[in-house]
């Protein structure tokens, strides 16, 4: 459906532009459907999802969105789970084991909090990172299959995710 509706915003255009523009035009719109939409790396923060959780987390105060956010990684269903892998990067930040690339505004808050709470959330954190990496239903695991240079990247990172989390 995109497809066609891409298709047909194309040849209306072909009438209105010069050759030259109209080519580099189509050219560039054949790469649309290949783009990460919100998603620049594999990192844990390298995506929107996280990056607006962590800006609720800030917001937050205790564990309460932590825990929430883990909880739902576990229910059953299709799981949509940036926020999951965000949340227990924060958790093995608590710890003391954060990734280098914890967004500063997280570390921060995680300064005036009570770390040790936190840190009671690892146990469901490294299961909620297990099933965002093994699935069932994963919608990360599935889109970063896809990606079969980069897949082993993220996986990776989850593993090592995995490991601070003990």
């Amino acid at each position: 459906m995109c497809r066609y509706r891409t298709h047909d915003a194309v040849a209306s255009l072909s009438h209105v532009m010069n050759r030259r523009d109209f080519v580099v035009f189509a050219a560039l719109t054949a790469f649309i459907p290949y783009a990460k939409a919100g998603a620049w790396e594999s990192g844990s923060f390298d995506n929107d999802d996280a990056l607006d959780w962590a800006g609720q987390c800030v917001e937050s105060k205790g564990t309460s969105l932590i825990a929430a956010t883990l909880s739902a990684a576990l229910v059953d269903g299709y799981l949509e789970c940036s926020a999951a892998v965000a949340a227990a990067e924060v958790v093995a930040a608590s710890q003391g084991k954060a990734s280098k690339s914890l967004p500063k505004e997280l570390s921060s808050w995680l300064k005036q909090q009570q770390k040790a709470q936190i840190a009671k959330l690892a146990p469901l954190a490294r299961k909620a990172v297990s099933r965002v990496l093994n699935g069932p239903q994963s919608e990360l695991q599935e889109l970063w299959q896809e990606n079969k240079i980069d897949f082993p990247v993220w996986k990776s990172q989850l593993q090592n995710l995995i490991a601070r989390l003990k």
